[in-house]
């Protein structure tokens, strides 16, 4: 399932279409939720996330064109309200690494000081839901060798794995 959301991505990447020329009404509406120890990488639709952030913030920055950094706080404020990752049951505070732009997608990446040990991780992530209720946060966690996948939507959008 990873590699056929990747495989979206790079096509829409390939297409050339500047981000401007897609409309908050696209088809897709999917994400890319990757939890490593340590690391959590978010890669969303660039415009989707300016409109999320535009209604949670009532602030429009454009993420694109100009530096995605200068957006930490906007950034780190609207994921802070729509992912929570608990481990072992303690929440995990994260904070903004960095953002990489990747034409009409940014791949975000955060950072968290990781338990040594995972039993059972917990994770709610309804970003972008709250404006588009197809919105799918496909969800990759990887501990030590073990890999995860699963699918958060509007009806779903918390899941426990226990390792």
């Amino acid at each position: 399932m990873k590699l056929i959301l990747l495989s979206i991505f790079y096509i829409l990447n390939l297409t050339g279409l500047d981000h401007k020329d897609l409309s908050s009404s696209h088809a897709i509406y999917v994400s890319v939720l990757e939890v490593k120890q340590g690391s959590i990488m978010v890669k969303v639709f660039a415009n989707d996330l300016e409109d999320a952030i535009f209604n949670h913030a009532q602030q429009r920055y454009d993420l694109v064109s100009g530096d995605c950094s200068k957006g930490k706080a906007l950034i780190t404020n609207y994921f802070r309200s729509h992912l929570a990752i608990k481990i072992d049951g303690k929440e995990q505070q994260y904070s903004y690494l960095s953002c990489e732009v990747n034409d009409i997608s940014l791949w975000l990446t955060f950072e968290f000081i990781s338990p040594v040990t995972w039993k059972e991780v917990e994770i709610t992530a309804d970003y972008l839901m709250e404006l588009f209720p197809t919105q799918s946060n496909v969800v990759s966690i990887t501990y030590q060798t073990e890999k995860r996948m699963f699918r958060l939507t509007k009806g779903a959008i918390t899941e426990t794995i226990k390792f």
